[in-house]
């Protein structure tokens, strides 16, 4: 997980590239102001005018049946609004507009009319379309220079295409009228057909129809003989199954039996009904008479006996009478059955033939009526569609018609200075960012750890005084004396006293740090010796305050001792050897046994001495004296030369067998750069209370040099 720490780092980062290059991020945001603001001035006015039509999506189409599949309705279609926006702006309505108004002759030339596609896209860069959300309100937007000019052609643009959308929509509702009608005719065809085969089946089969017309079937002819036969039959059934069962029930009795059963069996005759008592009572008589205690014998029991075998006797004989009758009308009953059953069947079989015939006619009867019903309704439908369509009705109406504008619509200064001052912003921004990527100079301390693989000695920030003429107790003193003690501790791990300075290019600022270095030193109580071995520009003895008339070159050259250039300076413990007259062969002489034994020598009278360099890669004398010295500083402008520069300076003093101690970051903008605030802090502590006037302490403000320690005539 990314550390919140470093991710204000890095937003910090970003605001220092937009601090470093504010300048030109001010410069590019007021030039791309007053560009937005001189074109916002110099384009041509127009005004605009519109005018709002309302879009009535396509009229249903005529249909003949209720079950027709309606067409589907545009105005749920969401693609209709962009599909009226695109008729619009196609030449089917534009070049209407174009001959209308004779826009080909009003926008040429006098000699020579525009040509209709030129005029057309004039007209079509002119206008505009909006959509009025959430209905079906189209705007037509023109602009045009003049007022006048702009409303005619928005009202000509909506009048033209509401006539287009008329015109349509009446040639689609003759379309469809004419088919209407053609629909109806073959109906009325169909209907003539249908009742033919209805009157042909009805006049085959014989068919008495009260109604023809009418699906009302209670008049429907029935064949009643069947139900008549079928009724008789059934009751013949009856009878049958009386018969026979009675019969059955006369022959499952025996002789014995007969008389007792005789009055349940319900026979109904008279004789029966007469002799049947007169049995019963003479069967009870001799039943009393035998319990009495008289005899089978006895003449009262025989007379009784007698009695009852002479009833009985004429019971029998009726019963078999009733037998022999019930016999012959069960036979005479099935005979008739067999025949009624027979007719009955006849009957059905007519029946049916007729049936069948009456339900083909009653087929060919529906479909007459149907076809009549759908024929009614077509008519009716025709009639309606006829008179609705006759009625105004209109697919497209102008709802605001455009008029002359008042005020300019365009240019919009508001919204052009915005953008400007956005794109202004966004570009400048932008720029600096893509200057901070291309400029590959050095521009942290981190840069020159990563790249150069080299420690940082110190850092030292603009407009530094030279410290000797301003004293030991000041801000600047304290930035080399930080400088200082990175250097003792550095070179006392290779036990180095001899220092050489020096820089890639011009002007970065080693004769400044070389010099304020030795004074610092030198105000340490140490015995230091600067000496200037820039013999082609010297600089050190002019910020000592000293001639050049005699120094190293003139050793050198062996017209003076090594006492005669060394020079004592006010600042206590600091020698200088001046660079001294000019020569034609510095390379010579740097290289000489004598520089050898300048160096051995002021090695062992002086505790530290330092060596101002040329710049390494202009001349090669800086790789001599680096190759001479113990080790050397390099000294790095902030944010001025590429990083690649760099890397041949310390290449070229490896080459030559040299030591780099570490790097001074010189010319450091701190105002722009705050992360070395940290480093260069130290300031606020040399700062003296002043007592204003109204008697309370403030920090006095500390003055500075505006040379910044970058000196234009040094290296």
């Amino acid at each position: 997980m990314e550390n919140p720490q470093d991710s204000k780092l890095h937003f910090l980062d970003y605001w220092r590239v937009i601090r470093v290059r504010l300048g030109l991020v001010i410069l590019v945001f007021l030039l791309v102001v007053i560009a937005a603001g001189v074109t916002t001035y110099l384009l041509p006015r127009k005004y605009k005018s519109f005018a709002t039509i309302e879009v009535e999506p396509d009229m249903t189409p005529v249909r003949i049946f209720e079950n027709e599949a309606p067409r589907q309705q545009t105005a749920n279609d969401p693609k209709f609004t962009q599909t009226q926006f695109q008729i619009i702006m196609r030449k089917g309505v534009l070049y209407p507009v174009v001959d209308r108004l004779d826009l080909r002759k009003k926008w040429g030339s006098n000699t020579e009319p525009l040509p209709r596609e030129v005029a057309n896209a004039r007209l079509l860069g002119m206008m505009s379309l909006q959509e009025v959300r959430n209905t079906n309100l189209i705007q037509i937007d023109v602009y045009s220079t003049d007022p006048q000019e702009a409303a005619t052609l928005a009202n000509t643009i909506a009048d033209v295409y509401m006539e287009q959308r008329i015109a349509e929509q009446q040639e689609l509702v003759a379309r469809g009228l004419d088919q209407m009608r053609d629909d109806v005719k073959k109906q009325e065809e169909a209907v003539s057909q249908a009742y033919i085969e209805a009157s042909r089946l009805r006049t085959a089969a014989n068919i008495v129809d009260p109604n023809p017309d009418s699906l009302d079937t209670s008049g429907r002819v029935e064949d009643s003989s069947v139900l008549s036969n079928q009724e008789k039959v059934n009751e013949i059934r009856s009878q049958v199954a009386t018969l026979k069962s009675r019969v059955a029930q006369l022959d499952r009795l025996k002789p014995e039996d007969l008389m007792r059963a005789a009055g349940q069996l319900s026979l109904n005759d008279p004789i029966i009904e007469q002799k049947l008592p007169l049995y019963q009572s003479a069967q009870a008589d001799k039943a009393r008479m035998l319990n009495s205690g008289l005899g089978v014998s006895h003449p009262d029991v025989k007379a009784v006996q007698a009695q009852i075998e002479t009833i009985e006797g004429q019971l029998r004989k009726q019963i078999d009478s009733i037998r022999k009758g019930l016999a012959t009308q069960l036979a005479i009953a099935e005979d008739s059955l067999k025949a009624m059953e027979s007719n009955l069947t006849a009957s059905q079989t007519e029946q049916q033939t007729k049936k069948t015939a009456s339900a083909q006619y009653l087929d060919a009867k529906y479909k007459y009526i149907q076809e009549r019903r759908l024929l009614d309704g077509a008519k009716t439908r025709l009639n309606t569609e006829s008179m609705e369509r006759t009625m105004p009705r209109q697919a497209a109406f102008v709802r605001d018609p455009a008029e002359p504008a008042l005020f300019p619509s365009k240019p919009n200064v508001v919204l052009n200075m915005v953008l400007g001052v956005a794109a202004g912003l966004v570009l400048g921004i932008s720029l600096a960012f893509f200057v901070e990527y291309l400029d590959t100079s050095v521009k942290t301390m981190d840069d020159v750890e990563k790249y150069l693989d080299l420690p940082v000695l110190a850092v030292i920030p603009q407009r530094i005084k030279m410290l000797p003429g301003a004293g030991d107790d000041t801000p600047d003193a304290e930035a080399y004396r930080i400088l200082k003690t990175n250097v003792d501790f550095n070179r006392k791990k290779l036990n180095a006293s001899t220092l050489g300075v020096v820089s890639g290019g011009a002007q970065e600022g080693k004769s400044t740090t070389a010099c304020n270095l030795a004074t610092s030193w030198a105000m340490s109580g140490q015995r230091i010796l600067l000496v200037d071995a820039d013999m082609r520009r010297p600089s050190q003895h002019r910020l000592v305050g000293m001639d050049n008339r005699v120094g190293l070159g003139n050793f050198l050259k062996g017209e003076a001792t090594l006492e005669e250039v060394i020079h004592p300076t006010s600042v206590k413990n600091l020698s200088l050897t001046p660079a001294g007259s000019a020569a034609t062969d510095v390379v010579r002489l740097l290289h000489s046994e004598t520089m050898q034994q300048l160096v051995e020598v002021t090695r062992k009278r002086f505790d530290v001495v330092i060596f101002d360099s040329p710049p390494i890669l202009g001349v090669s004398d800086a790789s001599i004296i680096a190759s001479l010295v113990d080790c050397s500083i390099v000294v790095v402008q902030h944010r001025r030369f590429p990083r690649s520069m760099l890397l041949r300076v310390k290449k070229a003093i490896h080459n030559v067998g040299g030591t780099i101690l570490g790097v001074v970051l010189n010319n450091v903008n701190i105002r722009h750069d705050r992360t070395y605030e940290y480093y260069t802090s130290y300031s606020k502590y040399y700062s003296k209370p002043t007592k204003p006037k109204n008697g309370k302490k403030q920090p006095a403000k500390v003055g500075v040099k505006a040379d910044g320690g970058s000196n234009d005539d040094e290296y």
